[in-house]
């Protein structure tokens, strides 16, 4: 046994009767381990714990590779370390706090991806049914993605708890989307200034938050299918979704929209046009 890193609420929030202690095990690279074995739920003076023993090597694979503000990153950065015989475990631990400008902006863009489908839906039930339960509901689901937004964006790790956090950055904006859908009786015009407020968030934003997107559309420097950028996406940051900010942006006028000849089987003999993006360049070039 190299390190141990507590986690949890026990390491920075505050803890209950029924929490329970989250540990991180490094162990020796040379241990052979049966991937079965790393992962253990202890019974310890009545408290329940739940091991998770990773060895050194993956450890260090983690930290380096893992997205700063992912979970698995704010896992382990929000943890107190609380021994270890390896130095570089130690080292590890200290980088932990830095938040790369790159991985930040990966993460605005999924964090806004997960917004806009709840806010469309939102916007589907006011306009189509005037059901200000289910658009409240909507726009409550979009709370999360859109507090993790506020919380990267001020260079800070994303807890779990993200919207408690947010609410202190930004309490206007959060009590509108937030707190008066909860806690109000809901009008037209409360649930309507909701929306609004949500749409403005994104839009006042937008350069930001989908940068990462428009840079690969300008890099490319043409039409690309909705598969390409979905594939570019998945393969070098791991997440899906980017149509949905494809679209987005297209009725924005950021980016445009196209058709590029696709065949639905190995055996079509006929093109149809498949959903493709692109990049609009600046008036200024």
């Amino acid at each position: 046994m190299l390190a141990a890193i507590l986690c949890g609420s026990l390491s920075h929030d505050t803890v209950w009767a029924k929490s329970d202690i989250d540990l991180v095990l490094v162990i020796a690279d040379e241990r052979k381990v049966d991937r079965a074995d790393l992962s253990i739920s202890l019974y310890a003076d009545g408290v329940n714990v739940h091991a998770l023993m990773m060895p050194r090597a993956e450890f260090r694979q983690i930290v380096e590779g893992s997205l700063h503000n992912s979970f698995a990153h704010s896992f382990l950065a929000k943890g107190q370390l609380l021994y270890s015989h390896d130095p570089s475990i130690v080292d590890l631990c200290g980088r932990l706090h830095a938040i790369g400008k790159r991985d930040a902006t990966v993460q605005l863009l999924r964090a806004a991806t997960h917004a806009l489908p709840s806010l469309d839906k939102a916007h589907k039930w006011f306009v189509t049914r005037g059901d200000l339960d289910y658009t409240a509901l909507w726009i409550l689901y979009a709370a999360t993605p859109l507090a993790q937004i506020e919380v990267i964006g001020a260079g800070q790790l994303v807890d779990r708890e993200v919207i408690p956090q947010a609410l202190k950055l930004n309490p206007s904006f959060f009590r509108t989307i937030y707190s008066d859908l909860l806690n109000q009786r809901k009008t037209a015009k409360t649930v309507k200034a909701a929306l609004d407020a949500a749409d403005e968030y994104l839009a006042s934003r937008a350069p930001q938050l989908f940068a990462l997107l428009i840079e690969h559309l300008k890099d490319v420097g043409e039409v690309r299918s909705c598969r390409e950028i979905e594939d570019h996406f998945r393969r070098n940051f791991g997440f899906d979704g980017v149509t949905t900010a494809c679209e987005y942006l297209a009725d924005q006028g950021v980016i445009g929209k196209a058709g590029t000849g696709v065949r639905l089987t190995k055996r079509s003999h006929t093109d149809v046009q498949e959903l493709a993006f692109y990049f609009v360049a600046d008036p200024v070039e």
